[in-house]
Formats: C-alpha cells, structure tokens, sequence
C-alpha cells in the first residue's frame, strides 16, 4: 500500500523547529510550540523526523553544518591567513546581529546536552574541536607568514577565540548583547594586531538570516 504523499516542505518545517529550539533551547520547547512553527500535525512529525529529541538532533546537524561550511568559507577565503581570521571574528558580531543577540546553538547545546553522553551533545563538542584546529592551524600559518605578532602562541589564542566566542552567546542572552559585543571584539582584533579595532561599530538590528530553508 502506498501511503500519502507529504504536504509540506520537510526541510522548510525542520528550519522552522530550528529556530524554536534555538530561541527556546530543548527543554523549554514544547511540542505544541514545535508543531504550530513547523505546521504539521503530531503525527506527521513522528512519522518523519522521530521524537522531540530525534527532531532536534536533525535541527541540531542542520544548524552546525552550516556554521562549520561558513567557517571553512571565511578561513580560506582570498585573503593571507591573519587577514581571514580578523573576518571570522568580525563575523561573531555580523552573526549576533543577524539573530537578534540569540546565541550560538552550539553553545546552548554543549550547555544542555555536554556533559552527558547524547549524541547531540557529542557532536557539538566535537564541532568546536574541529573549529578550534581550523582556528589553530590558520594562526600557525599566519605566524610562518610573519603576521601574528610576537608573542602569540597560536594554540593559546585558537583556544581564547573560541571559548570567547561561544562566551558571547551568554552575553547576547543575557540582554547585553549589544552594549558588551562590540567591546568583545574589539579586544580580541586588538589580540590580533588590527590597528583599525577600535573602529568596530555599534550594532545594529538584524536584517539577514543566517540558516535557510534550502
């Protein structure tokens, strides 16, 4: 027998759980909230994604896979190394306010699922892992280049960046976001000797969206 045809967008309604998740975190989601968003019935979600938990760790994947393509992007981008890592932490502010100051998923996720053994916790910790060596290696390569300046262990600061990084998720939750991350960034351009980091403006509402329906 074969069954109905699916009427709606599978990947369109997973984006839609995304942002719920990402605003609300796991627990504090209701499955009401998740079905309203996503416009589906009950049933057609167990049927297609699995449990609230199955259909996080699908929004989850979503999520981190493009954060981690962004980041290869702008890591290797056209510019020398030094030069692509100022843009990926100029990109900390451009994504806060892309998400009116939600956070990092990823840094929710390590908060409620990382110090248990669930799979989706254990992808997030590896996923930072995996951005801290993409970080480390960049820095390594821009001080055989001669760029990084003196002093500077690439390890060390592949380790604060990120650990910053993900620290402003707690600073955009907080309701600070605004005030406190230009600050933020501009300390760390200045770790990174960006003369021009004092220029790093306030910001601004947010106007694109960083995950999409495709």
């Amino acid at each position: 027998m074969v069954g109905r045809p699916k009427k709606f967008d599978e990947q369109q309604a997973l984006a839609a759980a995304l942002e719920v998740f990402w605003k609300r975190g796991y627990e504090a989601a209701s499955c009401e909230e998740l079905l309203e968003a996503m416009g589906i019935n009950s049933g057609s979600m167990y049927s297609t994604f699995g449990d609230k938990k199955a259909l996080y760790e699908r929004a989850f994947e979503l999520y981190a896979s493009n954060v981690f393509l962004r980041t290869q992007e702008i890591l290797n981008g056209p510019g020398t190394p030094l030069e692509n890592v100022r843009t990926w932490v100029r990109g900390w502010q451009e994504f806060q306010e892309e998400h009116d100051c939600k956070g990092c998923l990823v840094s929710h996720t390590i908060i409620e699922f990382g110090s248990s053994e669930n799979p989706v916790g254990q992808r997030a910790r590896k996923l930072i892992a995996d951005m801290q060596a993409m970080l480390q290696e960049k820095l390594q390569d821009a001080q055989v280049l001669g760029e990084l300046p003196e002093g500077h262990q690439p390890a060390d600061l592949a380790t604060f960046f990120v650990n910053t990084a993900h620290g402003m998720t707690v600073v955009a939750r907080s309701g600070t976001g605004e005030r406190d991350i230009p600050g933020i960034i501009r300390t760390m351009l200045a770790l990174l000797g960006e003369k021009s980091a004092n220029k790093i403006k306030p910001m601004k509402q947010p106007t694109i969206d960083f995950i999409s329906s495709n």
